[in-house]
């Protein structure tokens, strides 16, 4: 008899845990019953938000010294006469559309703001700079190598920030590279 009293008293917990995990459904189309607060929707880390109880931003930061799977440092870091005279431009005297029109695409989006779309250092933000951004067509990025021009939109320059994580693709700031010459092909020494 006590062995059925248990097995009772079993099954009817058994089915009132059920009916409790029925209950916190809150029906077809109806969002669920949250018991636990947070367990299915988390606060979401918003990037570039500051974070006043750790006193510190919000982002996730990797641990110091670490380097992601399949991501190559920039071995010229700080470094734009060795990356001039080492960096050479894969992509050197190609005149296709593809890679010109890619190079004026990126251009146009990251650089045109500061250096002006004929890159005269007249783009629509430059005029509320009180240094100016440079002339692209001077005669002195003239004479800088391809790999210097890359250097500079990877690693930054003076006031100018990398420009590494937003191009993030090695092909694309060579686009750049050759689209700007070719823009200097076109215009006349300034």
């Amino acid at each position: 008899m006590r062995m059925h009293f248990k097995m009772a008293l079993l099954g009817a917990i058994l089915f009132v845990g059920a009916l409790a995990l029925v209950g916190c459904n809150g029906g077809k189309n109806q969002t669920n019953i949250e018991l636990i607060q947070d367990m299915m929707d988390q606060r979401a880390l918003k990037s570039q938000k500051w974070d006043a109880l750790r006193n510190k931003p919000e982002e996730m930061v990797p641990p110091a010294h670490t380097v992601p799977i399949g991501f190559t440092p920039y071995p010229y870091h700080n470094n734009p006469l060795e990356a001039e005279a080492k960096l050479v431009n894969p992509y050197a005297g190609d005149k296709f559309q593809s890679t010109l029109k890619r190079g004026k695409d990126r251009f146009d989006i990251y650089c045109s703001p500061c250096h002006g779309f004929d890159a005269k250092g007249d783009g629509t933000v430059a005029q509320f700079m009180p240094l100016k951004p440079p002339n692209l067509m001077s005669e002195m990025t003239r004479k800088f190598k391809d790999g210097r021009i890359y250097h500079i939109i990877t690693d930054g320059q003076g006031l100018m920030q990398p420009y590494n994580t937003q191009i993030y693709k090695d092909s694309d700031r060579w686009a750049i590279v050759n689209y700007v010459r070719y823009l200097q092909s076109k215009t006349p020494v300034q």
